[in-house]
């Protein structure tokens, strides 16, 4: 008996219904999601373009995203894990990631996501009960000028399993600290978590970038982000789609 951290189980429905929705020529079929609040007519909006299904080592991940085009994407050959047993209790750690690069017309960023999950498991009756567990990805984007980071983290229990929220959503851009929030298919902001598609940033002045997770992927960058940002945010935003998408 496995079970997985607030984040990975928060996707595990859009990958149940993605690969139901991908054309012959194996690209992936997009799926209308509406803007978030404060977005729409005042951001611009890229769907991923020329994606592929699937991810792995035989399979060219690359896709355009508004005016960049996400490249070389390596993902680690292996993961690294380990595992420590005290007692009638187990600890077990997974490792992994993968290196990509994002180029645009006047500059390239080189991307590198790590995702970890822990797991406390205790053996009751011939199966492992889990009564703990972790999950957590960091994307680093870092362009001449701009450096960017996106981080993820949850942690779940026993009693909180079905919990899908993840506990911290944060980009920071160039040291500034962008709040993220998940949002749901109408663009409202999701208060539990359980439907929500996507996430949304925001600054102290307001509406700055969004990502939709549903097949191809699609990115918002609102008026309000600077130009000299706008790389390394959808370097970070990319990075989110090649986990989603893995």
């Amino acid at each position: 008996m496995k079970t997985t951290a607030r984040f990975s189980g928060s996707l595990l429905w859009i990958g149940l219904v993605a690969p139901l929705l991908l054309s012959a020529c194996g690209t992936v079929a997009p799926i209308a999601v509406n803007a978030p609040r404060g977005f729409d007519g005042h951001s611009e909006a890229w769907a991923a373009g020329q994606r592929q299904a699937g991810s792995g080592l035989f399979t060219d991940e690359s896709f355009d995203l508004g005016p960049y085009r996400v490249v070389e994407v390596r993902r680690d050959l292996a993961s690294s894990q380990s595992s420590l047993s005290l007692g009638p209790l187990s600890w077990g750690k997974t490792a992994d990631g993968f290196s990509f690069q994002l180029q645009g017309p006047q500059e390239r960023v080189q991307g590198r996501c790590e995702r970890r999950e822990g797991e406390t498991r205790l053996p009751v009756w011939g199966n492992q009960i889990p009564l703990q567990a972790s999950f957590g990805l960091k994307c680093d984007c870092q362009g001449p000028q701009t450096h960017a980071q996106l981080e993820l983290a949850s942690a779940s229990s026993w009693q909180i399993e079905d919990a899908w929220l993840p506990e911290r959503v944060q980009l920071r851009v160039n040291g500034q600290s962008l709040t993220g929030r998940p949002f749901d298919l109408m663009g409202d902001t999701s208060e539990d978590g359980r439907a929500f598609v996507g996430f949304r940033f925001d600054s102290a002045g307001g509406p700055a970038a969004a990502v939709g997770l549903f097949s191809p992927g699609q990115v918002w960058l609102h008026d309000n982000l600077p130009a000299s940002q706008r790389a390394a945010v959808s370097c970070a935003l990319a990075g989110l789609l090649l986990h989603a998408g893995s």
